[in-house]
């Protein structure tokens, strides 16, 4: 499991069905703060998703850990910044 670019989890492998089921729940949990935040700035859920996305990659991830480029790759991050959208902030 990997962040990806649009806010939510993802898989870099195919994972067990107990293991999607689990992601698929935080990721409705993810949805709904995203949702609640773009009511309260008069944003769209998905502008809302991609600002945590490139937050959560740009400022979370460690060396060695997945995310998900733009452009659908997996990555594994290394020393140097991500492979962000360009759409981030």
């Amino acid at each position: 499991m990997a962040l990806q670019p649009d806010g939510y989890l993802g898989f870099v492998v195919a994972p067990a069905p107990m293991v999607r089921a689990l992601v698929k729940g935080i990721n409705i949990k993810h949805k709904a703060v995203y949702s609640k935040e773009a009511m309260a700035s008069g944003a769209t859920v998905e502008e809302m998703a991609l600002r945590s996305g490139c937050r959560l990659i740009a400022e979370r991830t460690a060396a060695g850990e997945k995310y998900q480029t733009p452009s659908g790759q997996w990555k594994t991050r290394d020393g140097s910044a991500p492979e962000l959208d360009p759409r981030c902030p």
